[in-house]
């Protein structure tokens, strides 16, 4: 598994695990989150605005097993 980077690093348009420093969230930066602030805000369902510290990529799911 990839180790937590920094935000200003977290691509945009795609579900990732974010940390703000308090809990880890799953949430999205659209391509209007950068605006004119330094720091990026992400959208987390049912919280809203969440302005973390931290990224790294969702894990892969697990495979199907009969």
């Amino acid at each position: 598994m990839t180790n937590w980077q920094p935000i200003e690093t977290a691509p945009e348009d795609s579900e990732i695990l974010l940390w703000d420093g308090i809990g880890i969230y799953i949430g999205e930066c659209w391509a209007d989150c950068r605006g004119d602030d330094s720091q990026p805000y992400f959208i987390v369902l049912e919280i809203g605005q969440i302005f973390p510290t931290h990224w790294m990529p969702l894990p892969k799911p697990p495979k199907e097993t009969e």
